[in-house]
């Protein structure tokens, strides 16, 4: 089981295609290098931003990409005597898109969720694959596109010696502990595709979704059923459908409004100096933590103002990406960087 990796970068936009022709390969670069920035642009601005609010985005004007863009990246490249066609990730400034979007008023989120554990089930008439190598629901899962996305999902890989049976998978049993735990996974998503109808340009999947941790974004997801012409179309769409429901959830769960601003007095507790340096820079990391008060300060432990935006459960939600705890136990709050 590959190890979770840490969340990219939200600011940054990679594997964007470009392709333009000219006179000259040369002439033709920065042709399509422009334009890669302009959809880089859109790309992150509805990363960044709830579906209802898209249709009022700022537009990639030349003078706002002079003002975000802070450089960019060639992944790959190819030239023919007139064209240029190639990939390139592009970084953004976050101070200067934090400012477009505040300038015009749109709610956004910046945080990136831990990452997520897929096990896409496949159940037929003819019985159930999970770990086996020919899964084709899995397959669909390996052939979204790749994004950036706030919440990266993780897609269990095939095993040779075989898994937790479905059951087990559904039972939250040990077995499924001891996955995450391998994997250093918080959260497991058992994805369970059932065929229910295989006519030949009439496809129609059911998809049940159980989640296993402690990210509350992740609860009591809708049944999907999806229809279409192939199996393979079929599965498609049902994969990136639910990866757009999954990150809508979250960016409901962790989207900063500038108009909803919270203070909360906060006892924070650590064990060491080093602790304690950890835990400040965890909160300097976190974007909707708008200033630290530091109003008592003793060997092990602080007291706390935290200026924020946004309600107290998107702050706790927001801490725990950075491995802090936030509680409240008899009016009173307190915060521990997670062990």
């Amino acid at each position: 089981m590959a190890q979770a990796a840490r969340p990219a970068n939200p600011f940054s936009v990679a594997g964007v295609a470009v392709d333009a022709s000219a006179e000259s390969a040369a002439a033709a670069r920065p042709v399509a290098i422009a334009d890669g920035q302009r959809r880089a642009f859109a790309q992150l601005m509805r990363r960044l931003t709830l579906p209802d609010d898209h249709g009022r985005l700022p537009r990639a004007s030349e003078a706002i990409l002079n003002d975000a863009v802070a450089g960019f990246g060639i992944d790959e490249e190819r030239t023919s005597a007139t064209r240029y066609i190639g990939k390139i990730t592009v970084q953004f400034r976050a101070d200067a898109i934090r400012r477009l979007l505040q300038e015009a008023r749109i709610p956004y989120s910046e945080t990136t969720s831990r990452p997520v554990l897929v096990v896409p089930v496949w159940q037929t008439a003819e019985g159930v694959r999970i770990w086996e190598a020919e899964n084709p629901w899995r397959e669909a899962w390996q052939r979204r596109p790749e994004t950036d996305s706030l919440v990266p999902l993780s897609i269990a890989p095939a095993a040779a010696e075989g898994g937790p049976s479905l059951e087990r998978l559904m039972s939250g049993s040990d077995d499924l502990r001891a996955l995450m735990r391998r994997g250093n996974y918080d959260d497991v998503l058992v994805a369970t595709a059932t065929l229910q109808q295989a006519d030949p340009g009439n496809m129609r999947i059911d998809i049940y979704l159980q989640h296993q941790g402690p990210a509350d974004f992740l609860n009591n997801l809708d049944m999907l059923t999806v229809t279409g012409g192939t199996l393979e179309e079929t599965l498609l769409t049902a994969a990136l459908d639910l990866t757009r429901r999954i990150e809508v959830r979250w960016k409901y769960a962790t989207v900063i409004d500038l108009e909803k601003q919270g203070q909360l007095s906060v006892m924070a507790g650590f064990g060491s100096l080093a602790e304690w340096t950890r835990l400040r820079a965890a909160l300097a990391a976190v974007p909707i933590v708008r200033k630290v008060d530091v109003l008592q300060l003793s060997h092990r432990d602080a007291q706390l103002l935290l200026d924020f935006y946004g309600e107290p459960a998107q702050l706790g939600t927001a801490l725990a990406q950075r491995d802090i705890v936030l509680t409240q136990r008899d009016g009173y709050w307190e915060m521990r960087g997670r062990k």
